[in-house]
């Protein structure tokens, strides 16, 4: 056999890698942890996880917030609402004795625009006009020496003044009863009613 019998042709193919020689040549693979698909779900429901419980503490902030200001308004209207009743208290309390000084002219009725049990209307005329005020049911007790009478009665019915109207009539019953006038020497001289009368 010659030489040249076994140099193979420029067009010969090459002649298969053998397995037991393709395993010496083989190039190792890089050990890498696998990416599975599991381990990204679990990655991304963590983050949601933290992003949820940071939002929670984000509206918990909000709401204690909230509460601490609502107890703050419930606690002023409290106040105001003690304060509203202290002066209701106090006017009722000037208007007994009012009625006391004028019994003439001074009725007590049920009063018939308040839909609460207990309420009344108290009517009062001074200087020839009527004034009016509702009483409270726990002011009740402060007008037994007041007349009472039925809604009907001619002394009960509502003249159809306003409160700036009332206002305007104490005003000028005031003015009626103590005229302030200045003295020769500047000092404030107070004619009463009664030594007018007298």
């Amino acid at each position: 056999m010659s030489t040249t019998a076994n140099r193979p042709h420029r067009n010969q193919e090459p002649e298969p890698v053998r397995p037991w020689l393709a395993r010496l040549f083989r190039r190792p693979t890089p050990v890498t942890t696998p990416h599975t698909v599991e381990g990204e779900r679990v990655l991304r429901l963590t983050q949601d996880l933290t992003a949820a419980l940071s939002e929670v503490a984000q509206w918990k902030q909000h709401a204690d917030s909230y509460d601490q200001e609502r107890e703050r308004a419930v606690e002023a209207l409290a106040e105001r609402t003690r304060e509203r009743d202290g002066a209701y208290g106090e006017r009722a309390q000037l208007l007994a004795w009012i009625t006391a000084l004028h019994p003439a002219t001074s009725v007590i009725t049920q009063s018939p625009d308040v839909d609460e049990d207990g309420w009344q209307l108290l009517y009062l005329v001074a200087g020839g006009w009527q004034m009016s005020w509702h009483i409270h049911p726990r002011d009740a007790d402060l007008f037994r020496h007041v007349t009472v009478v039925d809604v009907t009665d001619p002394q009960a019915q509502w003249d159809g003044h306003g409160t700036v109207q009332k206002y305007e009539r104490i005003h000028n019953h005031v003015r009626l009863l103590a005229l302030d006038e200045l003295g020769a020497d500047g000092s404030s001289t107070v004619v009463t009613a009664e030594v007018r009368s007298a």
